[in-house]
This record gives structure tokens, sequence and C-alpha cells, in this order.
């Protein structure tokens, strides 16, 4: 009791701060008011699991425990931690938390899919995203070429089980080679009836890129985001107290997006980093007139 009293005590700290002076949490409202009327997606507050991998590691009922009790309604699945589908499913429950999506390995969706795609569907997730490129096949254009032929495939599997598939960015992928952006092959290759994308603005930022024109390039595309922040010297950071301006970033579409995550690789704290994150999300979220789940 008294962990979590200090725990919202911080939280409430940092909320002001935030409040008062952060760039996410007060200036999305100008330019998403006329979309989210039209909008039909009520995003809900999420965090990518990833975060909290060590805890999850330790106890995942307990973390998610923890997790649900600062006030998220959606997780993303970083691996099980050798649970079975069931009792991640269950756990799921316990807590009133939902799990529209999971990182999957790229070699395991080359390679070996189908265990990924039926622990997916008996968990109940919606998407399945690649998480990851290694460097040796990422080199060339041409292996993202064949990536795209990968994904849709997998895409082809994922529909057939009632899910759909997802590329999760970092910021090799839009980085040039050769003159030519990896990111608009994947979305000229990649099949947009099978295919979609999870946008991570710290990795969008850190490569240089204008991230509202990208998603303006195809913005149905991005259905997905995680919501990163970066310090001054650009590192990562909690959301909501980095320099990250939230607003010129999302405010043209973040209606397009039906899930986002919190997410910070390399925090010191998580569950500190969990709390002033969703403070942080919340108020985008309200600003753009969302619903949120408890």
């Amino acid at each position: 009791m008294m962990r979590k009293r200090m725990l919202e005590e911080s939280v409430l700290s940092r909320r002001n701060f935030i409040i008062g002076g952060s760039l996410a949490t007060t200036a999305v409202l100008a330019g998403c008011g006329q979309q989210q009327a039209a909008s039909t997606v009520q995003p809900v507050s999420g965090i990518q699991l990833y975060t909290v991998r060590d805890a999850m590691a330790e106890d995942m009922a307990g973390t998610l425990a923890r997790i649900a009790e600062i006030g998220y309604g959606e997780v993303e699945f970083a691996g099980y931690f050798d649970k079975s589908p069931a009792e991640v499913k269950a756990i799921l429950s316990d807590n009133g938390l939902a799990a529209p999506s999971t990182h999957v390995g790229h070699d395991v969706i080359r390679d070996n899919p189908m265990p990924a795609i039926e622990a997916g569907a008996e968990v109940g997730h919606e998407w399945l995203v690649l998480n990851w490129l290694a460097p040796d096949q990422r080199e060339t254009i041409d292996q993202y070429k064949r990536w795209a032929e990968v994904m849709n495939r997998f895409g082809e599997q994922a529909k057939a089980a009632g899910m759909k598939a997802a590329w999760h960015n970092h910021d090799f992928e839009l980085m040039a080679i050769d003159g030519t952006v990896p990111l608009d092959v994947l979305i000229d290759e990649c099949d947009p009836d099978l295919v979609k994308f999870e946008l991570d603005l710290f990795w969008a930022q850190k490569a240089g890129t204008d991230i509202p024109a990208l998603l303006a390039r195809d913005p149905d595309r991005f259905v997905m985001c995680h919501v990163k922040d970066m310090d001054q010297s650009g590192n990562m950071a909690d959301v909501g107290t980095g320099v990250m301006d939230f607003r010129s970033l999302l405010a043209s579409d973040v209606s397009r997006f039906q899930h986002f995550f919190i997410e910070r690789d390399d925090a010191p704290q998580p569950f500190e980093t969990a709390a002033v994150g969703h403070a942080t999300l919340e108020t985008i979220l309200q600003t753009v007139g969302g619903q949120h789940a408890r």
C-alpha cells in the first residue's frame, strides 16, 4: 500500500509538470478535433510490455496486475515468458486487460510462423507485428523487397487465422540505402490489404523523418503507434518529460491510429515510466476525445 501511495504521489507530481509544460500532453487538440469527429476508433491507453520485460520474466501475473492498477486498458506483448497461451489469456482476463497486438521475431515469421499464429489466435491478438530486422537482413534494398514478400505471405497466413500482420519500424527502415528509403519500398511492395505498419515515433524522429508527411502519404497503412519520448541528447526518456513535439507529430493523423502503446526500451524505473507515460497518454487521448478503458 505504501509503495502504491508513493507511486501515485510521484505520478501526480510528474503529471503536474507534464500538464504544465510538456509538449506531449497539451498540444494535440488544435489539429485533431475535426478528424476525431469522423473517426470510429475510440483509442485506449496501452503499453508495450518490453518496457517492463524483466518484471514480466519474473512475475507475469503480478506485473500485469500492476499495469492494470496504473490504469492501462491495453498491452502489447513482446514474448510470453514460458507461459502457455491459455495462461496468458487467463491472466489478461483476471486483470481486465486487452492484448490487441504482439511482437514476433523476423526469423519466426520467415521460417516457422504457424506456432506464433496459433498462439496469437488463442490469446486473442488482432495484430502480429514484425518487431525488428537483424543487421544482416537489412543491408540492401533487394533484401527489403524479399522481406515484403515474406510479410505478404505472413499476412495471408494471419488473415486465414482471423488476425492481421504489421511491421514495426526502427530508424534503419527510414535511412536511405543508395538513395532509396527502405520503408518506402515496404509500403509499396507489401499488400495494403495484408500488411499494415506500427509507427515508432522515437525511431522515426531519430532518423530525421518528416513524420506528418510520412503519415499523410498513406495514413490508412499506419494503424498502431509507439508513443516514445526523446531527451535533448537524443536518448530515450519517459513519455511526457522529453522534447518530442507530439502536436506536430500526431495532430494531422492521430485519429487514424487504432492503438497507442507507451514504450521505453531502456527504462531505469520501468513502473514509474509506465505511470508517467500513462498520465501523458491519457491526456493526449482525452484531448482527441477518446474513450478510455479502466
